[in-house]
């Protein structure tokens, strides 16, 4: 057998592991409803598919086997995601292709980096329609997701091949990363990642780890053994790059990517790597027990190192990912940082206390630009103002309670609406990018010039109205919006404002005597116009596929769009209008009966067998019992009334039977809701209610107009 025989032959014994792991995994957990009519070979290859694309999320978020089959879209009309993930702790929407093969040889080629990326752009534009059900599920959280401006998004590839993509497969995903912006990130998971996974899944999940602490440390045995000290930033990327995301088995939240706390402590890494002791919080490590290991007197303080079993990181699991991240780019840097470790072991510990330092640590709150806000005494100055000649409030500091909208605002509320009133798009950009960018405080930085000269109370209060009507009008316009419309109006909330404020606004906002009322009672109007240009401008400068995400959140772009659409606004007679409709309404499913009848899924005369539920079968099972024909019906393709019951030969609605039986039963206690089509079988087949389903979603149902029913 020569070498590539060989190479074949491992990989094929690696596809089998995982595919046995994967089945222990997510057997009965992934969705299988739309296989019924399929063959066993394509149902096992679809469910080996599926559960990679979910164990791919459940390696790089964390989350349970429970969730990650959860959030499986893979199917007709997925548009080329296969899952929909997110992250606990943070603003992140993970999307996953999967390719599997039995023999370990699957590629990502274009055609798939196409799709994916397809699949990407229709979620940008708010296609959500042109999605299946599947998708359409996570609408409401992807939308939330992408509007966030500290939203991230993952491309995920999952291929059972050891060549995990084609040169210019990546290049596509690294483009679309480039358009969309540094909020996207690309992951590869190839057959060695899930033959170390399906490996790892048969041994212990304890963590050993070695720590090495040159001086200087401090140790106490009551009430817990514990240590504390300095270790080199190089060993912790060394935990992290062995152990992963078993290093956070009791944290209450996985690594978050680099959000911009997290590059802010790669950046400090990069800078000053001598000092980054002094400005990171540290990391916490529980574990089962700490080992000495002395190099020279066994003496506290002296050169010692630890040896950790049973460990787990429940504070810093940011820091940790981001020395990692750090020592892969700059490893000549972090080798020179210290990190201060606390070392706790739970020998002895009483129940619950582990728990409870986790809960302790993470709660502590993280101090950023947007807290030093409170020691510019230009603030006190505008509260006063606020009180003074407006009699309302204005708050600054972070945890004091938002006054009501009609008694005041924030300060965040107030730096976004100069933001957008300032004559400078690209300040409205910051906005949608981060809010935490709108506090950097140097000579160029954002809160300097939209705080430096401290604005009157007026200015403020007339802007944070006008941000107000502009939010509420287009909330509004939105459900008469329809996909890449309506997700321009979304994204583009700060840039409407900032061109309503260049056509109106800005003249006399700190006038008490102007008619700023006549102004907002214009604002709908004005919306109108600005989207009506700021829509076709979007395609016409950037492309139809360019990322409505991506073009809200860089400065030249908004710049640019901006400086258009008030030349576009200038020609009165040219304004294009803006052309609105009512959303269509979703297809609603027709009854299962209905879909069953129409397209003669079910042969006249063909037994269908009543099979309840648990908490009916204790009800009425010995009723049933007493005559096994109780359990039986025919079907007749009738869709008002297709089961004939052999009990009395008489026909009655799916419901209506189950109902009948119920009364003939003398269940008194019976629910009012009744689910006829889950509890009626076609033996060998499935339930009413997943043949229909299956027509529901196949090809066949897409062309046929099928007339909807209110009831079984």
């Amino acid at each position: 057998m020569g070498a590539g025989e060989n190479a074949g032959t491992a990989r094929g014994q690696a596809a089998e592991v995982i595919r046995d792991f994967l089945t222990r995994e997510y057997a009965g957990l992934i969705d299988l409803g739309d296989m019924h009519q399929r063959s066993t070979f394509e149902s096992e290859q679809v469910f080996a598919s599926r559960a990679l694309a979910a164990v791919s999320l459940q390696l790089l978020t964390g989350c349970s086997p429970d969730e990650a089959a959860a959030s499986i879209t893979d199917g007709r009309d997925d548009q080329g995601i296969d899952a929909i993930g997110y992250s606990s702790s943070a603003p992140d929407l993970w999307l996953v292709q999967a390719k599997w093969s039995d023999k370990g040889t699957a590629g990502f080629g274009v055609d798939g980096a196409l799709k994916l990326l397809h699949g990407l752009r229709q979620l940008d534009n708010r296609d959500f329609d042109r999605f299946n059900n599947r998708v359409q599920r996570h609408a409401a959280r992807v939308r939330d997701i992408l509007e966030s401006p500290e939203c991230r998004v993952h491309l995920v590839v999952a291929v059972m091949g050891e060549q995990a993509t084609k040169e210019q497969a990546r290049r596509l995903i690294e483009q679309a990363a480039a358009d969309f912006g540094s909020e996207v990130e690309c992951h590869v998971l190839a057959l060695p990642d899930f033959h170390s996974a399906a490996h790892q899944s048969s041994l212990p999940r304890s963590v050993e780890l070695a720590a090495t602490l040159p001086g200087s440390w401090l140790a106490r045995d009551f009430p817990h053994r514990a240590v504390v000290g300095l270790v080199d930033a190089g060993e912790v990327a060394l935990w992290y790059e062995e152990h992963g995301a078993r290093l956070f088995d009791r944290n209450i939240r996985n690594p978050l990517g680099m959000t911009p706390p997290n590059l802010g402590i790669v950046e400090t890494l990069r800078a000053a790597p001598e000092n980054f002791w002094c400005f990171n919080n540290g990391i916490t490590v529980l574990c089962d027990s700490i080992e000495t290991e002395f190099f020279s007197r066994p003496v506290e303080g002296a050169p010692v190192r630890l040896r950790l079993t049973g460990a787990t990181v429940v504070n810093g699991a940011q820091t940790v990912a981001s020395i990692y991240y750090a020592h892969d780019m700059y490893p000549e840097n972090v080798v020179r940082a210290s990190v201060q470790v606390r070392f706790i072991s739970l020998a002895n510990a009483p129940e619950g206390f582990a728990r409870s330092v986790g809960v302790a640590t993470n709660t502590q709150h993280h101090t950023g630009s947007r807290d030093f806000v409170a020691l510019d005494e230009v603030q006190g100055h505008i509260r006063d103002d606020f009180r003074t000649s407006l009699d309302k409030e204005y708050v600054f500091r972070r945890g004091e309670l938002v006054p009501t909208p009609a008694a005041g605002c924030s300060v965040e509320e107030a730096a976004v609406a100069l933001a957008c009133g300032h004559p400078d798009a690209s300040l409205s950009a910051l906005g949608n990018a981060s809010t935490e960018r709108l506090w950097e405080a140097t000579s160029e930085g954002a809160y300097t010039r939209l705080f430096g000269r401290q604005p009157s109370a007026l200015q403020i209060w007339r802007s944070v109205l006008l941000l107000r009507a502009v939010r509420e009008a287009l909330h509004e316009l939105r459900p008469r919006l329809n996909g890449r419309s309506a997700a321009i109006a979304e994204r583009g909330t700060l840039l409407v404002t900032h061109l309503v404020f260049r056509l109106r606004g800005a003249e006399g906002i700190d006038d008490p005597d102007a008619e700023w009322e006549q102004l907002l009672d214009e604002v709908p109007g004005l919306v109108r116009s600005v989207l009506a240009a700021l829509i076709p401008l979007v395609d016409d400068l950037f492309g139809r596929n360019s990322f409505v995400a991506t073009t809200f959140r860089e400065t030249g772009r908004c710049h640019q769009l901006a400086e258009a659409a008030l030349h576009t606004l200038a020609d009165v007679e040219r304004t294009p209008q803006l052309v609105v409709a009512s959303p269509p309404k979703p297809r609603r499913r027709p009854g299962s009966a209905r879909l069953l009848v129409a397209h003669r899924r079910i042969l006249d005369g063909t037994q269908v067998l009543y099979q309840p539920g648990s908490v009916e079968e204790a009800a009425i099972g010995h009723w049933l019992d007493e005559d096994p024909l109780r359990y039986l019906a025919t079907w007749n393709n009738d869709a008002r009334q297709p089961l004939r019951w052999a009990a009395d030969g008489s026909l009655y609605s799916i419901n209506g039977l189950i109902r009948h039986i119920w009364q003939r039963a003398d269940w008194r206690e019976a629910w009012s809701a009744v689910q006829g089509p889950r509890y009626w079988v076609v033996p060998g087949e499935g339930s009413l209610s997943d043949l229909a389903e299956a027509l529901w979603e196949s090809e066949a149902l897409q062309d046929a107009e099928v007339p909807q029913d209110t009831g079984e």
